[in-house]
């Protein structure tokens, strides 16, 4: 199993204390090599340690999470903030955070936090090899605040009358209180497809496609979505892009 190298941030020590015990019992690829209770020990700690991801609280005295992140304009780590507070969204997705977690900490949230990090530093392999630089991740607004999500692990999305279901690779749904017509003006086209009213996927998770009871598109977690008629040849012209085997 491949180790990501942690650096936790937070002026109150039982509150990275917390954060080490949940760590080290939960999620066994987080490698915890320190810990900086403040802006300038954590910014001396990412020269010297060179972590992976840093667990970062925002509220600190002096200086704050995000004075932190501006002395790294060009990061080489991801950033999961770590707060109590859910007043820093729009600054956090402005920041490029990797996720947003609230306390007191939930273990599953913390283990799909986590969870990002692979996909995270995944996505930037790729897109090193690819030499691509395009928008990877999208602010999900819910009842709680919200969270961000890498735009490549959304799996399909479900309309549910002006609200969207939105299901990821980890296992994560969001209810979402837009339409999801906003969601296919806004995710990359090529890649998302609506194939149905009520269903749009990512085409990356497509394992099987039957012309059979009209259309049904298998996904890599084993869900079956409708295409329609209305959808099918915008649907058939997505997959032609990713086979050689189709003809026009």
């Amino acid at each position: 199993m491949k180790k990501f190298k942690a650096l936790i941030v937070d002026d109150e020590m039982h509150g990275c204390e917390n954060l080490r015990a949940l760590l080290n019992t939960h999620c066994s690829e987080i490698e915890i090599v320190g810990v900086a209770n403040s802006v300038s020990q954590a910014r001396a700690c990412i020269l010297s340690l060179e972590p992976n991801i840093v667990f970062l609280d925002i509220l600190m005295p002096v200086h704050n999470g995000f004075d932190l992140l501006d002395h790294f304009p060009e990061r080489k780590f991801a950033v999961i903030f770590v707060s109590a507070s859910v007043d820093f969204g729009i600054q956090a997705v402005k920041a490029g955070v990797l996720d947003y977690l609230l306390k007191p900490i939930n273990i599953k949230e913390l283990q799909l936090a986590v969870g990002k990090i692979k996909l995270h530093f995944d996505k930037e392999t790729d897109e090193s090899q690819t030499g691509t630089n395009e928008i990877t991740r999208i602010a999900l607004a819910h009842s709680n605040g919200f969270s961000i999500e890498e735009i490549s692990n959304i799996i399909r999305l479900q309309a549910d009358d002006n609200y969207t279901r939105v299901f990821t690779a980890t296992g994560k749904q969001y209810l979402i209180s837009r339409p999801l017509i906003d969601f296919e003006r806004k995710l990359p086209p090529g890649k998302f497809v609506r194939t149905h009213k009520s269903f749009m996927i990512n085409m990356q998770y497509l394992k099987d496609y039957s012309n059979e009871d009209g259309g049904i598109a298998v996904l890599s977690d084993g869900f079956k979505v409708p295409v329609s008629k209305r959808k099918n040849s915008t649907f058939l012209d997505s997959l032609r892009k990713f086979s050689l085997m189709l003809r026009s």
